[in-house]
């Protein structure tokens, strides 16, 4: 037996789900003096990508248990909670065995890689990380790298993704300052059930690299200003860390000469055979900015006095942004600090 406000309150409970974006039916008389229902339902179309982050179960399995149900959802889910507090009941249904009963949850993250929104399904409680082991390591001691790991992982518990964005990331930053830029993490072996997580990644460290060339691109560079500045030391150990200060060093020489917009962007080039990298710095200058005013407020006029005869910079010449600073360390010497409760510089610049 049937009538339309059974119907209705079907129709809403699948509405209810999140699992589709419309749903709606006509009816008409059937055969045996019932009725021919057609449900008419609509895709949800904003969906956004997901992961399974659920220990000792095969990813790639439960995605195509679930890609038979719901076609469209191919590692991607939709945005709305509903659907993906329905679909987390539906993997706890289909996994119980394996999760032992557990409850899934859902938990919001940025994907490193492309900044955009991800979904997490993983049970309320993570397994803990009891052991981390290594082989094939050389350059540091297993105990140095299970450091490394654990400033990123601190006790958040076990999820593998996770794991292997951090051996990407920080412990691949970790050899890049010894020089070891071919490092792999060929394999990662794990005993994991639903309270703890034993772990040992095999590494491959790769050779070692020196600092070849080191050099400046573009066109109007003060080079030698900024060689200098930048330090670069070639035959030395090519430690990315050293070289992204050092480029960082040679971008604020720049800003002084100007160009206060000034932004590095590095290459690098690793030659195999000779096992040593070369650094190419360009930069994107910006606008050539000039001086044109100094204002000061809140100073006496013996104190504004002071204050003008200690501002070398004159109108027209190249804005170094980091003269202000000069400035005020010469200013607080010649007076007595302790009268300026704060101060502060701010910049206006000419659109023009």
């Amino acid at each position: 037996p049937i009538n339309q406000q059974k119907i209705d309150e079907a129709c809403q409970r699948l509405q209810n789900s999140g699992i589709f974006q419309s749903v709606e039916y006509r009816y008409k008389p059937g055969p045996n003096k019932g009725y021919a229902l057609t449900l008419i339902i609509g895709d949800q179309l904003n969906l956004m990508t997901a992961s399974l982050d659920l220990p000792g179960v095969d990813e790639a399995a439960t995605w195509n248990w679930l890609q038979k149900k719901f076609p469209s959802f191919d590692r991607k889910v939709p945005e709305i909670p509903a659907a993906q507090e329905f679909i987390a009941l539906e993997l706890e249904k289909h996994l119980h065995e394996k999760l032992q009963g557990q409850k899934i949850v859902t938990e919001m993250e940025s994907d490193p890689k492309t900044g955009q929104l991800l979904v997490s399904f993983q049970p309320r409680m993570l397994p803990r990380i009891e052991a981390m082991n290594f082989t094939g390591i050389q350059e540091f001691t297993a105990e140095e790298l299970r450091q490394v790991l654990s400033r990123t992982l601190g006790t958040s518990g076990y999820i593998e993704r996770h794991f292997r964005q951090a051996l990407d990331v920080n412990v691949r930053r970790a050899y890049e300052e010894r020089g070891r830029y071919q490092v792999k993490f060929p394999r990662i072996d794990t005993s994991v059930d639903l309270q703890s997580a034993r772990i040992t990644t095999t590494v491959e460290e790769g050779p070692q690299f020196k600092l070849g060339r080191a050099e400046f691109s573009g066109d109007d560079l003060p080079v030698s200003v900024l060689q200098k500045a930048a330090g670069f030391k070639p035959g030395s150990i090519a430690n990315w860390t050293e070289t992204e200060q050092k480029v960082g060093e040679a971008e604020r020489r720049l800003k002084r000469t100007g160009f206060f917009d000034a932004v590095a962007h590095t290459e690098k080039t690793l030659h195999d055979g000779q096992n040593t990298l070369d650094v190419t710095i360009s930069f994107d200058r910006g606008p050539l900015f000039r001086f044109s005013e100094l204002k000061l407020r809140g100073l006496t006029a013996s104190q504004e006095a002071q204050a003008r005869k200690i501002w070398k910079l004159n109108p027209g010449e190249p804005f170094d942004y980091g003269y202000a600073n000069d400035f005020l360390q010469a200013f607080f010497q010649s007076v007595n600090s302790n009268q300026f409760r704060k101060f502060d510089v701010n910049f206006l610049r000419d659109p023009s």
